[in-house]
């Protein structure tokens, strides 16, 4: 797979008007400046999963306390399903500041720096708990500085649970059952090489895509976690979900520095703020769904199971130790690898 060509991800289907540092797409045909006017600012923020997604919530949240932090200066209209494209594109136009605001996998984040993909290694936290430690300790940190210098400001780290392996064809004990299948990954180097380590085909596609391929058969799965599973209702197309728990989730919640840097400190700050607040209330909404969206996934006809993780731990061990030294001192700051 080549380098993504973040210019031929540039194009627009609106026309941005004005200073790109304070004019940003509202709408088709319609941009805002980022003060000044007489009503609210609107502005927007890009996502990649369906609306009936915890992630929109939350994101719904955020839009809620921008605007009562701001004092009503600004309404944040959620752009679920990929409507304003996919997570490349989008995070391109949030960096070049077309757009205010998106959600995206960190590991989605590796052709500004390859580094970012540091939370995708598989088998490096030891559960939620370490997870979370670490992208809100020294290596969510680290992260953030690293974004800083292409142009996008973390306002928040989100939590989207363990992932796991599920398909149309048979259930997943050991990496020999996933020998030959054609498993969707997300479009970074380590999901893309630990599926391939398993004996599968690794097919990298934007999210937004992932239904139509499983229902025209381009692929025969998918990896992902079990509120993905049940909320996108993918369980129509691959019964069969396996309890790999291979990674973590790691999204993040990113504003336009370029934006940014145009609006009075005091509605920065505000926004920083909403972010923060918003951390902690996708962790709840995502808890919460957890339990609610697994039960969901059996009643659209999902065979769930647990697998032999020593097995698959063993099978991408070879895979692990090739890609630590990719992120250099960031890999010692994982818990299973420090």
């Amino acid at each position: 797979m080549g380098q993504v060509n973040r210019r031929s991800l540039l194009t627009s289907a609106c026309t941005v008007a004005g200073t790109v540092g304070l004019a940003l797409v509202t709408g088709c045909g319609e941009s805002e400046g980022g003060g000044g006017t007489d009503g609210p600012v609107a502005v927007q923020l890009g996502e990649p999963v369906k609306g009936n997604s915890p992630m929109v919530v939350a994101e719904n949240f955020f839009g809620t306390q921008v605007n009562a932090l701001t004092g009503g200066k600004y309404t944040v209209e959620v752009k679920p399903g990929g409507a304003l494209g996919d997570d490349n594109r989008v995070t391109e136009m949030v960096r070049t500041g077309q757009v205010a605001f998106c959600k995206t996998l960190l590991a989605n984040l590796t052709a500004y720096d390859k580094r970012l993909g540091v939370v995708n290694l598989p088998y490096v936290f030891r559960g939620q708990g370490s997870c979370l430690e670490a992208i809100r300790g020294e290596l969510g940190r680290r992260c953030t500085s690293i974004l800083d210098e292409h142009g996008l400001t973390v306002l928040a780290f989100f939590y989207g649970g363990d992932r796991n392996v599920y398909n149309r064809l048979r259930q997943i004990y050991t990496p020999a059952d996933l020998k030959g299948m054609r498993i969707r990954v997300p479009q970074n180097i380590v999901s893309i090489d630990m599926v391939n380590a398993l004996g599968a085909m690794a097919v990298p596609l934007a999210t937004n895509d992932i239904a139509s391929a499983l229902e025209q058969r381009l692929v025969d799965g998918a990896e992902n976690s079990a509120v993905f599973y049940a909320t996108e209702q993918h369980a129509q197309y691959a019964r069969y979900f396996s309890w790999t728990r291979h990674q973590h989730t790691v999204d993040v919640l990113l504003a336009s520095k370029t934006w940014l840097a145009g609006l009075p400190a005091k509605d920065r700050d505000a926004i920083m703020q909403a972010g923060v607040l918003t951390r902690d209330e996708q962790l709840r909404l995502w808890t919460a769904a957890t339990f609610d969206q697994v039960a969901a996934a059996d009643a659209q006809g999902a065979w769930t199971n647990e697998v032999d993780s020593t097995a698959f731990r063993k099978t991408l061990a070879p895979m692990l130790r090739e890609h630590r030294g990719t992120f250099g001192d960031l890999a010692s700051l994982l818990p299973e690898l420090g």
